[in-house]
């Protein structure tokens, strides 16, 4: 018989969000059904040890371009992303090269250096980092 866990310990176990095994299971590509004994949420089965998501396959293929906006309505500054910190299981927040946080980010593209953070681009020309022309 397939183990079966609850979403949440789905989620820590394969290391995506509760959103993505969401995403998963609605894809297909979990099984998952309600729990009849006893609870009132949905269990899942457990895939083999060596299962990836297509999500989390098509993520790790993408090419990571490193200068993201730190707002929604990409306002501001580009910033060049440090690092990835996890404040929490489900939420990754980004530093950037200047020391600012923001609570997400968004993509960047037709980068000019002209809306690039001035502290980003120094510190990233001076580490030898990937700036535009």
């Amino acid at each position: 018989m397939m183990e079966t866990v609850t979403i949440q310990e789905a989620s820590r176990r394969l290391r995506m969000s509760t959103k993505n095994i969401r995403l998963c299971i609605q894809a297909g590509e979990l099984t998952a059904y309600r729990n009849t004994e006893g609870g009132r949420g949905w269990v899942v089965e457990m895939p083999d040890a060596d299962w990836t998501s297509s999500l989390l396959a098509a993520e790790m293929s993408r090419e990571f371009i490193p200068w993201w906006w730190a707002d929604a309505q990409r306002e501001g500054y580009v910033h060049y992303v440090q690092d990835l910190y996890a404040s929490s299981f489900e939420e990754m927040v980004p530093r950037f090269l200047c020391g600012y946080e923001s609570d997400n980010i968004w993509t960047a593209t037709n980068l000019s250096r002209d809306i690039i953070c001035p502290d980003c681009l120094e510190m990233a020309e001076e580490r030898g980092l990937e700036v535009p022309d």
